[in-house]
């Protein structure tokens, strides 16, 4: 049978070069629907949990009703929604239910009113709780948590609620508006349930970004995704980054030794999945080397197929020519470069945080640096400015730290044609 899923390895270089001494070899592993095209619109087992503080109030509440009713009104009937709302006390609005009552759906959303703090647990619990009732391995099980504020000292339980939510194959997309939030616990919230985060500055975009959720939804085209590389003897997995949709460093779930194995979530049929491992090579003597094998496991529950893979091998050719050496593949070295930007400024942070401005400093101009070759100009004027802030108040700001953190994670956005 011919398999649904397509996988693709590039190597940042074809050939290497016979030095008697270990390399680092990268491989970008490009995971897509065969032939490009989505198998069937799995339904959607949606939860909502939105913040509404007090410090909701006005335009941001406004954008986030319009949003909610977009929601409702692109839902399919087979679909499932709930909407939780939480300040420092939780309300379910919308218990779960089919999406066709659409206009009870923004009716009543239509009334809530901002208010209190925020307590992010609690309304992830409820939430969660919510999906769980419709939860199935039919459906795209997803939650998307919106805030603007920092919650009430229980970070750690919100960790706790995302780990679990991955464990049962329910992805957590997060947004923060504005500046005034946890950027750190919003992004591991994602990152431990295998979803998405996203910024937003101005209240007007909440709409784009529930747009591109519920799109992202109903492009799934496989789910229990599963990456498994088996590398030979000598070849040493350093790290591995998950780079599409966000730049995320898996490397401590996903090296084990001698291979890589690494959950990988739901496939975007659009967009794909690309992974990016870095090996360190043994010596070898010219001739052809081979790296390993990649697998894909997946199930496509819109057809029935379960447990399905899709394998692929690497291998790397080693030469006395220096110029076949030489000569490395610019699209995976573009990616390399922009991980490379993402580790240098999340060190710059840590470093930061840490009290250490020198340490900081530079790691920011090194990314600054990578930023400018990239040609993302934007990007590495923030990193500028906020060096000449470090220097002159001794911390970051709120705003410039989100813009590198997410700038930084969404630097290969544009890889979809990347492998072509």
């Amino acid at each position: 049978m011919k398999s649904e899923l397509n996988i693709r390895c590039a190597l940042n270089k074809d050939a290497a070069p016979v030095t008697g001494a270990e390399q680092a070899v990268y491989a970008l592993v490009d995971i897509t629907s065969g032939g490009g095209k989505v198998f069937g619109t799995m339904p959607a087992n949606f939860g909502l949990v939105l913040d509404r503080s007090g410090s909701m109030d006005g335009e941001k509440m406004d954008n986030l009703k319009e949003a909610v009713g977009y929601v409702a009104d692109h839902l399919s009937d087979n679909d499932l929604v709930s909407v939780t709302i939480f300040d420092d006390q939780v309300e379910t609005v919308i218990p779960s239910q089919a999406a066709k009552n659409r206009s009870d759906i923004k009716g009543k959303v239509a009334k809530v009113i901002p208010r209190g703090g925020t307590q992010i647990s609690d309304g992830l619990r409820a939430g969660l709780a919510e999906v769980k009732k419709g939860h199935s391995a039919g459906r795209v099980n997803r939650v998307l948590l919106l805030t603007d504020g920092q919650t009430w000292d229980d970070e750690d339980a919100c960790l706790r609620l995302a780990e679990e939510a991955g464990k049962q194959n329910v992805a957590i997309t997060t947004i923060g508006i504005g500046d005034e939030w946890n950027e750190k616990l919003l992004l591991q919230i994602a990152e431990k349930s295998q979803g998405n985060s996203h910024w937003i500055q101005n209240p007007i975009a909440i709409l784009d970004a529930f747009r591109q959720e519920v799109e992202g939804m109903q492009a799934v085209a496989a789910v229990n995704l599963k990456l498994t590389a088996r590398l030979s003897p000598g070849v040493k997995p350093v790290k591995v980054y998950s780079t599409v949709p966000m730049i995320s460093d898996i490397s401590a779930k996903a090296v084990n030794g001698q291979g890589v194995t690494a959950g990988l979530g739901s496939l975007d049929g659009k967009q794909g999945q690309k992974v990016l491992i870095e090996m360190r090579v043994p010596a070898h003597a010219a001739g052809t080397f081979r790296l390993g094998q990649v697998e894909i496991t997946y199930d496509v529950p819109s057809n029935g197929a379960k447990a399905q893979s899709v394998k692929t091998d690497l291998s790397i050719m080693f030469t006395d020519d220096a110029a076949k050496a030489a000569k490395v593949n610019a699209k995976v070295m573009n990616l390399v470069e922009k991980v490379s930007a993402f580790k240098l400024q999340t060190r710059a942070l840590t470093e930061a945080e840490a009290g250490n401005i020198a340490g900081a400093t530079q790691k920011l101009q090194a990314a600054a640096t990578i930023l400018l070759d990239l040609g993302e100009n934007e990007l590495a004027k923030a990193a500028q400015t906020e060096i000449m802030t470090l220097k002159k108040t001794g911390v970051l700001t709120a705003a410039g730290t989100k813009k590198l953190e997410y700038g930084t994670r969404k630097l290969t956005m544009a890889l979809t044609e990347a492998m072509k």
